[in-house]
């Protein structure tokens, strides 16, 4: 497969690249034909993964740091040796699989094996770490925060706010917001 001159090759690559790394990834890789710039950015969000992991994860063991960084430096060495296109993306979706299952708490080798079924004891892959997903309230409010913003627009969410602060709440502005809206659901006419 050659690259085309076509914004619809490889566009959910292209969507994904631009939201993760700006405007300027779709510019750059909407109908790139070039393998240069495409081994740049896929180098870029590789080092996007790393950088990532870096300054978000707080607590982990040294072994899963140092498969994870030799997972991301196999994908590196790839991505620098890849002579065409289809080798390039083989070589980063490997790197991002073994990711995700690294992610997940270890990265099973069943290469010997036949066949493995779907069968969930096959993939609990927990056996040498957990991984646990917490919030602060800090980032419970961020989350909500943003999200509210996507669902209601800046503007109504800046009046809601204003009304929070008005309001004199002890009461975190998401809890306040979901009473507010429980309250109104439960008065049809809103009084």
């Amino acid at each position: 497969m050659t690259l085309r001159h076509d914004i619809s090759q490889f566009h959910a690559l292209k969507t994904a690249a631009e939201q993760l790394l700006g405007r300027q990834a779709w510019l750059d890789l909407k109908e790139c034909t070039s393998l240069a710039t495409w081994r740049a950015y896929v180098m870029k969000l590789l080092r996007a993964v790393r950088v990532s992991m870096e300054e978000s994860i707080e607590i982990c063991d040294s072994e899963w740091i140092e498969a994870v960084r030799e997972n991301l430096n196999r994908g590196m060495d790839s991505t620098r040796s890849s002579k065409d296109i289809e080798e390039l993306l083989s070589g980063f979706s490997a790197t991002l699989i073994r990711q995700v299952f690294l992610q997940i708490g270890m990265l099973p080798n069943r290469a010997t094996k036949d066949r493995v079924t779907l069968s969930g004891n096959n993939w609990c892959l927990n056996g040498h770490r957990s991984v646990q997903y917490v919030q602060t309230r800090s980032q419970i409010e961020s989350a909500f925060w943003s999200a509210q913003q996507r669902r209601i627009g800046f503007r109504k969410q800046m009046d809601l706010h204003v009304a929070y602060r008005a309001s004199k709440s002890k009461l975190p502005f998401s809890q306040w917001c979901r009473e507010r809206r429980s309250a109104r659901a439960g008065n049809p006419e809103g009084s």
